[in-house]
């Protein structure tokens, strides 16, 4: 399983760049509706997210009991980040090479044997492998916000 989510994620960093580079510049600071977060912004809460999650994959890896995930509060890294105002090419960047180091992570995993686990918040204890799968399904879900529903990144 962990090799599937490795191959979406690859086929993500070739396409996902090409579709954002291509993005009206205007159009990735204006804010989608009011209250809501702009597709700069969303890209940037990928990276949090990434920075997140690549910490969980690391320490799930050398913990012999389950990692406890704690949430983080999303608009105050957002904000902090300013991402409103960055370059576009810089958050692009660092959302390339987070999700490269998420690669390696996941790929360094053995398939066989047991798989780390970790606790949710809500108390539920699933493996890697589910957080990795979980962890694409929220990019994907979010990059459907910044490009439309019906936009091909590669991965159908």
């Amino acid at each position: 399983m962990l090799t599937t989510t490795v191959s979406e994620l690859k086929v993500l960093l070739q396409s996902v760049p090409r579709s954002f580079l291509a993005l009206n510049p205007n159009d990735l600071v204006q804010p989608r509706m009011e209250g809501k977060w702009s597709r700069l912004q969303i890209l940037g809460h990928l990276c949090d997210s990434a920075l997140h999650n690549v910490s969980r994959f690391v320490q799930m890896q050398h913990q012999t009991e389950p990692l406890s995930i704690t949430p983080y509060h999303q608009d105050l890294w957002v904000e902090s980040q300013q991402y409103i105002s960055a370059p576009s090419e810089e958050v692009l960047s660092l959302w390339i090479s987070l999700n490269q180091s998420i690669i390696r992570v996941l790929s360094s995993m053995p398939e066989t044997g047991e798989s780390p686990t970790c606790i949710l918040p809500d108390g539920s204890v699933v493996t890697m492998e589910w957080l990795a799968q979980d962890y694409v399904q929220h990019l994907k879900h979010h990059l459907q916000q910044i490009f439309g529903e019906h936009h091909n990144l590669g991965t159908e």
